[in-house]
């Protein structure tokens, strides 16, 4: 998670985009792979923007997983 001071100045959005594009490097090798995540209770709408759906599990909030 960005810490709060730097939230909101598309830190986190250039991280995932990083992030994804290496995933996709890697699924050119290996297209089985899969990506889970713990998204931050109530932050899960900024992973569903990069193509990560709910997890149903509750306290911590959602695992997440990305879409095939």
């Amino acid at each position: 998670m960005v810490k709060p001071e730097f939230q909101n100045k598309k830190i986190g959005t250039m991280i995932m985009n990083k992030l994804l594009s290496k995933i996709n490097e890697l699924k050119k090798e290996n297209p089985n792979i899969r990506v889970y995540l713990g998204a931050t209770k109530y932050k899960e709408s900024f992973y569903e923007k990069f193509g990560f759906i709910k997890r149903i599990d509750a306290n911590l909030g959602y695992g997440m997983i990305l879409k095939q």
